[in-house]
């Protein structure tokens, strides 16, 4: 059988096992969660997934990695936005964001400008903030990804029953509530 007509694997049962959601009944120490029970883990594989099956497959029309997409996204809406507002947004690395957004600016689709400290050449003046702009040519590119970014993220979305639709987004917000704005730095703590 190919990937395309597996079915998917089901949790198996054990003879009078507990119900097939392993979070009903949970335990504070956790002790009845298999890795794949895991919130991180089953949260990694569906971004996986969509990021796989959707995202790609439209980027790819576009040459657009995922990285540069989201950048692109940030900085049209924003524009003209701080380097450091651009990574906290983006729940990227500064890192990756720096090499991404150079790439960018060579492909003529952002701007970047240091914003220079008056007289300083202090250390702090070296590390001056950096804004971020859209270029032209990325906001063309832009207007040409987003019709069809949104096509394909409602075609999921809307697979689900209206309920559905507004349990998931509301269980979204409550797990980032609980989990903070350390996460988005990097610092979530427990991996899978």
């Amino acid at each position: 059988m190919n990937k395309a007509t597996q079915k998917p694997r089901q949790r198996p049962q054990k003879s009078g096992a507990k119900a097939a959601c392993p979070w009903l009944g949970l335990a504070a120490s956790g002790a009845n969660l298999n890795i794949e029970d895991f919130l991180t883990f089953r949260i990694t594989r569906l971004s996986n997934a969509l990021r796989t099956n959707v995202t790609k497959r439209y980027l790819e029309e576009f040459g657009l990695s995922i990285p540069e997409w989201r950048l692109l996204a940030l900085v049209t809406r924003f524009s003209p936005v701080r380097f450091s507002d651009l990574t906290h947004r983006s729940s990227m690395d500064k890192g990756q964001v720096s090499r991404t957004l150079q790439v960018m600016t060579k492909r003529g689709l952002t701007k970047m400008k240091v914003i220079k400290q008056r007289g300083s050449r202090t250390a702090a003046a070296l590390a001056a903030p950096v804004v971020v702009s859209v270029a032209p040519k990325g906001k063309a590119l832009y207007k040409q990804v987003l019709p069809v970014a949104r096509r394909r993220q409602a075609d999921i979305i809307r697979r689900f029953s209206e309920a559905d639709r507004v349990a998931f987004y509301t269980m979204l917000d409550k797990i980032f509530a609980v989990i903070g704005t350390a996460a988005v730095m990097g610092d979530s703590g427990a991996d899978d």
